[in-house]
C-alpha cells in the first residue's frame, strides 16, 4: 500500500494531484472501480474521508457466490441456506436456493484494495466537498481528473443539483447494533410492534450478532425499537452503526461524472440489499472507465453506455419499490403473514430468489470479464 503524506488535525498536509481517475469513496463501489482498473497503467487516485475500511455502515452480509467471485472469502464470517421470518401470525423458514453470507468489513476492503493495487494506485484520506467541472474540492486541497467517479453514498456530493435531506427525501434510514454473541439463522422481523413500514434482523457474524432495525419511512425513527428488539433477544445494545439508504435509482451520469453505489440510487429497494449491487455497478464504471483509459472508447461513449447500462435496470427497480410500498400498506395483517407463507414452498422460494439475484447476477464478477455483457451493450446502444 502507498505511503501517505495524510496526517490527522492541524498536522494534515495540502494535497493537490492531477491524475487519470478519480475515484471519491473507498467503500463498495469505489474499490470495485478502482480493482477494475488494475495494470491499465493509467495514474489512479481514490480519496476517502475515512481509512479503508474503516467506517463500517451495514450489516455486512451478501449472497456467497458474489464473495467467491470476487476471491473475497478470505473475510467470511458465516453463511446460511436459509432464511427465518417473523411476523405476529407466524415464523415462516425460507430454503434458499443460494447462500447468503455474512463477512467483517474492514477484511473486505482490504481485500479488494489488495485485487486494485498498482504501481500508480494511490490512495488518500481527504473530505470531499464539492466540484467545478473537472475539479473536485476536498478539506485539503484540490484534485483534478478527466474521468471522475462520485461513489461516496447518498448525498451524491459531486452533484451541483439540489441536495436531497432526509427526512424529506426517498431514503429509508437503518441502525443496528453488534453485541457479542452466536446464532444459527439469518432472521427477519416484519413486525408493527418495532417498526410500521419496515423489517427488523439479526445477521449473526462468527462471533458477533449484528441486529438492527431498517424503516421505508425516514421520519419514523429506529433507535428505540432497536435498542428493544437487542434486549427481547437478551443482547446488550452495544456498537452502534447506521445509515441513510437511498431506495430509488438516481442519474448514474450527471455532467461527465459517473455516479456509482448508494450515490445512483444502486441500493435495491424492499430488502436494502446495497453490498451487491455497489460491486456490481462499481465493475461496470470500472470497465467503462479501462475501455477508455486503453483507447477502446471515449469519454463521452462510456458516460453513455454506463447510463444506459443502469437504465437498463429500472423496470426491476420499480417492481421493488412497488413491492416495498405494498408491504407498508400490509404490515402488520394477516394478508402479510399469507404471502410470507407461500414462500415456504420451496419451489416458490427458489423462483423467487433466483429472479431477485438476476438482477445482480455473480457471473457478471467473473475473472478475466473487462467489459459488459453483449445483452447489456445492446440496452446500451439501444
Amino acid at each position: 500500500m502507498p505511503v501517505r503524506a495524510t496526517k490527522r488535525g492541524v498536522e494534515r498536509t495540502h494535497l493537490e494531484r492531477d491524475c487519470d481517475v478519480l475515484v471519491c469513496g473507498a467503500s463498495f463501489a469505489g474499490l470495485a472501480v478502482a480493482r477494475e482498473l488494475a495494470g491499465a497503467g493509467a495514474r489512479v487516485l481514490v480519496v476517502d474521508r475515512y481509512e479503508i475500511g474503516e467506517r463500517q455502515t451495514s450489516a455486512c452480509a451478501m449472497p456467497t457466490n458474489w464473495m467467491t467471485a470476487l476471491d473475497l472469502m478470505g473475510s467470511w464470517r458465516q453463511s446460511f441456506d436459509r432464511l427465518v421470518v417473523h411476523t405476529p401470525f407466524h415464523t415462516a423458514r425460507w430454503q434458499l436456493p443460494w447462500s447468503f453470507s455474512t463477512f467483517d468489513y474492514r477484511e473486505l476492503c482490504a481485500l479488494l484494495w489488495q485485487q486494485a493495487s498498482s504501481p500508480q494506485l494511490e490512495f488518500e484520506t481527504a473530505t470531499v466537498t464539492g466540484r467545478d467541472g473537472t475539479t473536485v474540492r476536498t478539506d485539503r486541497g484540490e484534485l483534478r481528473a478527466p474521468l471522475i467517479v462520485d461513489a461516496l453514498g447518498w448525498r451524491r456530493v459531486l452533484s451541483n443539483a439540489t441536495a436531497i435531506q432526509p427526512p424529506n427525501a426517498r431514503l429509508s434510514r437503518g441502525l443496528e447494533v453488534h453485541p457479542p454473541g452466536r446464532g444459527e439463522d439469518l432472521e427477519l422481523w416484519i413486525d408493527a410492534s418495532y417498526i410500521r413500514a419496515g423489517y427488523s434482523w439479526s445477521f449473526p457474524a462468527g462471533d458477533e450478532l449484528r441486529v438492527g432495525v431498517g424503516s421505508f419511512w425516514p421520519s419514523h425513527r429506529v433507535k428505540e425499537p432497536t435498542v428493544r428488539l437487542a434486549g427481547d433477544l437478551d443482547l446488550p445494545a452495544v456498537g452502534y452503526q447506521g445509515n441513510w439508504i437511498p431506495h430509488q435509482l438516481r442519474r448514474a451520469v450527471e455532467d461527465d461524472v459517473f455516479f456509482t453505489g448508494d450515490s445512483a440510487g444502486h441500493c435495491l429497494p424492499l430488502t436494502a440489499e446495497g453490498i451487491r449491487t455497489a460491486l456490481y455497478f462499481g465493475l461496470a464504471c470500472g470497465r467503462e472507465l479501462r475501455a477508455v483509459l486503453e483507447g477502446r472508447s471515449t469519454r463521452e461513449q462510456a458516460l453513455r453506455r454506463y447510463a444506459a447500462f443502469s437504465d437498463s435496470h429500472a423496470r426491476k427497480y420499480r417492481v421493488l419499490l412497488g413491492a416495498q410500498r405494498l408491504a407498508g400498506q400490509l404490515t402488520p395483517s394477516r394478508a402479510l403473514t399469507a404471502a410470507v407463507r407461500a414462500v415456504e414452498n420451496r419451489r416458490v422460494a427458489a423462483w423467487i430468489f433466483q429472479q431477485y439475484l438476476a438482477i445482480a447476477p455473480p457471473s457478471f464478477a467473473g475473472a478475466g470479464s473487462r467489459s459488459l455483457p453483449r445483452a447489456r451493450l445492446a440496452a446500451a446502444h439501444a
